[in-house]
């Protein structure tokens, strides 16, 4: 039987995060091996963590960040933890809210409406980076400082330039337009999602 132990857990994932790939601008993934091999790294981390520190607040903050999208960020986040527990082996409790206290209360809803608004606008701009990666895809530098000269042509004022740059688009090529749609939906995030 195979001896895991936290720092056994910090030194595979130590080793595995270079070996993440960089698909495009928002995937990474890992190879097939190597992914079946994380996703067992993380089912034995979750449980020895639940193990040896029982309703610590940060076992659930590690399977939050286990659900997030990979990238080395996220990767990062969860090797951090683990050497946190390894540096401080002293649980933290998930605070339960005490239905006497309601100031605790409010806190606590304050803290959860702050996470709903940081999740929103972390959509928000992964969905303008998506849109934005699928244009620099379909146009060159010089097509994109062309429909930028039109704008700055109407003084910034866009309802009044977008009839330009959709003859500038046109001009362009009448593949652009579905090309960059194309490259829109067939994006695994945006297909997932529909």
């Amino acid at each position: 039987m195979e001896n895991i132990t936290l720092e056994s857990l910090i030194e595979e994932q130590k080793m595995r995060i270079p070996k993440l790939i960089h698909r495009s601008y928002y995937q990474y993934e890992y190879d097939e091996e190597e992914k079946k091999l994380y996703q067992k790294w993380a089912i034995d981390a979750i449980r020895l963590i639940n193990i040896q520190f029982p309703n610590d607040k940060y076992v659930q903050e590690f399977e939050l960040i286990y659900n997030q999208r990979l990238c080395p960020e996220q990767q990062v986040g969860l090797l951090n933890i683990l050497e946190s527990f390894v540096k401080m082996p002293i649980v933290i409790p998930v605070k339960r809210p005490d239905s006497k206290n309601a100031k605790e209360q409010v806190n606590i809803n304050t803290t959860i409406n702050n996470t709903n608004s940081q999740s929103q606008s972390q959509e928000q701009t992964m969905a303008i980076d998506l849109f934005l990666e699928a244009i620099k895809d379909e146009l060159t530098g010089r097509q994109i400082k062309e429909i930028k000269q039109v704008v700055d042509d109407n003084n910034n004022d866009l309802e009044k330039a977008k009839p330009q740059i959709i003859e500038k688009l046109k001009k362009i090529g009448s593949d652009v337009a579905a090309n960059i749609v194309a490259n829109l939906i067939t994006n695994p995030l945006i297909w997932g999602g529909m």
